[in-house]
């Protein structure tokens, strides 16, 4: 924990150096303030990065960096941005210097902080930018350790008055972090990081994806207003497959923007719901002014090589969610039934929640989980390399078939309402995760959202009985008794709606393979029978 409640006033306690160099800092030169050919030191204005002149949004969140920064005490202000990878966490610094630069009349240091020596950077930007010397041994002739270098520099900073904005960009941890910042309450220290909750004494400020209309605001002025105006519906689209991400949408927007006048935004979604992450937008080779010099796979990679084996397939089995909220008991009923340490589990749902790779929310005193599209699809490429990827899917699968055999065959609201926020991810195991269903257990999938969606409309319902009947046919062949029961169900929602020409031939098919596999006094043939008299008791 960074420890910043015991702070003098006057800042850290002077260092005794031995310095022989006739620097800015001699106290002979510094004391002459009256000689008029000592020129005041000009503050060094450093933003090595341009910044994006189509930046949209974000203004709550300035105003709070500059809130907090306003604050007058005796205490270095700390303030970190955090969000996930291509959220534009450095945009945000970076806007946020260039507006408020007037107010640093200290200067502004701009530090890289991932895999770099921050004490040797800090020592370079004095030495370089200021000019200064910084002295190797203390008065004594000991040799100053890299720590006490780095206090020197922000004890002598120039010009020694006036707010200092220094900013860390894409801070990793917080380890050996604390021994190098300033201690002097003229400084506010600016942090980027994927990491959430940092620490309890740094004032966080989460970066989320743009909202729908920022969104698109900010394609707009990438590809040009006219192009999207003429295809509205399928920009809102791409934003909405891009989950609405600062950088996949510059990624994209600027691909397009590099096309020829013919092609068009459909194209561009075809290209993306085809290739995925793996779509030349999404990863370009030239690396031009922009902000974020990374594509969206190598942008995700960095919070991938820093999660441990266990963890990496923990996130690989929550890409088999849909791409809506889920529950943590679903996630826990998964892990036990591929026998995982329950301490790991808990170990690897922190680490990924605290580097952003999965977001919360609350409803309804309930707490869920939900990873990002791209996100998504990004551990879903991690899946297919995973040895343990049949495993994965099984337990997904069975953890999802158990809820559905759960649900009546007419169900209350209550229940109907219980069970809704797991039927996105039943729809996943009937849509992509089939191979991962026993043939027992094949029909629970349909079945399961057939029953849901029923009770809202049959015409919602069929295309899932439908699914089924052909399903079973195919992997379990004609002469099987699930046929025979997914041809009755069929039939009976059929002869729900009125349809009775439609029902009656399902219903001579399903007795027919029922009375030759199960026998004629078998429960479920009787079932059958009795539902196919009375449909001739209706006609």
């Amino acid at each position: 924990m960074l420890d910043l409640k015991n702070i003098p006033e006057s800042g850290i306690p002077q260092i005794k150096i031995r310095d022989d160099s006739q620097s800015l800092l001699d106290p002979d030169l510094i004391n002459k303030t009256n000689n008029s050919d000592i020129e005041p030191f000009q503050p060094i204005k450093y933003i090595p990065k341009v910044g994006n002149k189509n930046f949209v949004g974000r203004q709550d969140e300035l105003a709070k960096i500059h809130d907090k920064f306003s604050e007058t005490n005796n205490k270095v202000a700390i303030s970190s941005v955090s969000g996930m990878g291509g959220v534009g966490k450095t945009e945000l610094a970076i806007q946020y210097a260039q507006t408020y630069e007037d107010d640093y009349t200290g200067g502004i240091c701009w530090l890289n902080v991932r895999d770099t020596n921050l004490a040797a950077e800090i020592l370079k930007f004095v030495q370089q930018q200021m000019g200064l010397k910084v002295p190797q041994k203390d008065i004594q002739e000991n040799p100053l350790t890299l720590e006490q270098q780095v206090a020197w520099c922000w004890q002598h900073w120039q010009p020694p008055e006036g707010l200092v904005l220094v900013i860390l960009d894409d801070v990793t941890n917080l380890e050996g972090l604390s021994e190098l910042l300033p201690s002097i309450n003229r400084f506010r220290v600016l942090m980027t990081t994927r990491l959430r909750d940092i620490d309890t004494n740094v004032e966080e400020i989460p970066l989320d994806v743009l909202s729908a209309e920022e969104a698109l605001e900010l394609f707009k002025k990438l590809v040009g207003e006219s192009k999207v105006n003429k295809d509205l519906e399928t920009a809102q689209e791409l934003c909405e497959w891009l989950g609405y991400l600062p950088l996949g949408i510059e990624l994209v927007g600027r691909y397009i923007k590099k096309k020829p006048p013919h092609f068009t935004l459909k194209k561009m979604l075809e290209q993306l719901q085809q290739q995925r992450l793996h779509q030349d937008a999404m990863n370009p080779q030239q690396k031009g002014l922009r902000t974020a010099q990374l594509g969206v796979l190598d942008a995700f990679e960095l919070s991938w090589k820093e999660l441990n084996t266990t963890t990496r397939e923990f996130a690989a089995l929550l890409s088999l969610f849909a791409a809506e909220i889920f529950e943590w008991e679903w996630v826990e009923s998964m892990t036990k039934s591929l026998n995982w340490n329950e301490s790991d589990a808990e170990v690897a749902i922190e680490e990924v929640y605290q580097r952003n790779l999965v977001q919360s929310s609350e409803y309804e005193d309930a707490v869920y989980y939900q990873i990002h599209p791209l996100i998504r699809e990004f551990l879903k490429d991690k899946l297919q390399a995973s040895a343990q990827i049949n495993e994965l899917k099984q337990a997904f699968a069975t953890t999802f078939i158990e809820i559905a055999q759960t649900i009546p065959e007419s169900p209350t609201l209550d229940f109907i309402n219980s069970v809704k926020n797991a039927i996105p991810h039943l729809t996943e195991v009937a849509e992509n995760h089939l191979d991962a269903v026993s043939d027992e257990n094949l029909v629970w999938p349909f079945i399961g959202n057939g029953r849901f969606y029923k009770q809202q409309s049959y015409t919602l319902a069929q295309p899932w009985y439908e699914q089924c009947l052909s399903t079973v046919r195919s992997r379990l062949g004609e002469n099987h008794p699930d046929t025979a029961t997914s041809l009755n169900d069929l039939a009976y929602l059929y002869s729900s709606q009125g349809k009775y020409e439609q029902a009656e031939p399902l219903y001579i098919q399903a007795l027919e393979i029922a009375e030759r596999v199960l026998g004629a006094n078998h429960p479920n043939t009787v079932i059958i029978r009795n539902n196919f008299e009375y449909l001739w008791g209706k006609q």
